[in-house]
């Protein structure tokens, strides 16, 4: 895989907004599902069943998983673990605390860590002035657009439960990075193979709670799982490989700037009305993700 720096394409960009779409519409239905389904049993359920589907998927295709001695299983180890099975923990036990729009605010902390990384780690992905400037305007405008009121629940004694959502940022960081520099794979197949090592480390404590409290999940529940397991879960990670191997880490993280976005325009379809604040946070946003991609010596005007 070239790790030389690439301008994002028109593909990339349609890409990076689907992924945006699937994202936000991850949130409501996390917090529905908890109510009656341990973390743990729902990112084994969520993890495994899109394992399943994308191994599926990538045998339809004519698509092989490789040996288990490739040492790409290493690759998909490290993306399956920072990737899938400890974000998802980590940020399904800090909704059970505290509310969506906070662990939002908390979870766009993730292009800070990405480009902190990718910095060190991704030649052509070096941290500039105009980027860092991009990255804190993206994260100023989040923070109007889910609501300044919520940091006011910063600290206190769901503190933990706040780290843990930092925590689950930091992680998808990291999988950007990975997902970058891993050897050359069809992204069918590294999604597949990313949800299988997941799923492995979910199984022991995600199986236990779903034995002990399958009879308790309400059949709405059970639908949320459904749709978390095919949507932001199998196709988001074909997508996610496709985007960071085609224009690296930096521009994958605008996806969580973009995120709330998808959340704000999903709540007009179905009838929310929208206020001054989230249309200027939306400005600011996209302000931000604009200096953040902008070319050095490309003309401001």
């Amino acid at each position: 895989m070239s790790l030389a720096p690439s301008h994002p394409t028109l593909r990339d960009w349609a890409a990076l907004i689907l992924l945006t779409v699937l994202w936000g519409s991850a949130f409501a239905f996390i917090k529905h599902t908890v109510v009656t389904l341990p973390p743990a049993a729902l990112i084994f359920v969520r993890i495994g069943g899109a394992a399943i589907l994308l191994t599926l998927w990538a045998h339809l295709r004519g698509r092989r998983l490789p040996g288990l001695r490739d040492p790409r299983w290493l690759w998909f180890a490290g993306l399956g673990f920072f990737g899938n099975t400890l974000p998802f923990f980590l940020v399904s036990w800090g909704q059970q605390h505290i509310d969506s729009a906070l662990a939002g605010i908390l979870v766009a902390t993730m292009p800070l860590a990405t480009v902190a990384m990718a910095h060190v780690f991704v030649p052509g992905e070096r941290l500039n002035s105009r980027r860092l400037v991009g990255i804190v305007v993206g994260f100023a405008g989040v923070v109007l657009l889910l609501g300044p009121a919520a940091l006011s629940q910063l600290g206190g004694p769901d503190a933990w439960a706040q780290l843990g959502v930092v925590g689950a940022a930091i992680c998808y960081g990291i999988n950007a990075v990975l997902a970058r520099l891993i050897p050359a794979t069809p992204p069918s197949v590294s999604s597949a193979g990313m949800l299988i090592c997941g799923a492995v480390f979910a199984l022991p404590f995600g199986a236990f709670d779903l034995v002990q409290h399958a009879a308790e999940v309400e059949p709405e529940a059970w639908a949320s799982v459904v749709w978390l397991a095919l949507g932001p879960t199998a196709l988001a990670s074909v997508v996610l490989m496709q985007v960071a191997g085609s224009a690296g880490p930096n521009f994958l993280a605008i996806a969580n700037y973009l995120t709330p976005i998808a959340a704000m325009l999903t709540g007009l379809l179905i009838g929310e009305m929208i206020g001054w604040n989230a249309v200027a946070a939306l400005a600011i946003i996209l302000l931000g993700v604009w200096l953040a991609r902008k070319r050095p010596g490309e003309a401001a005007g």
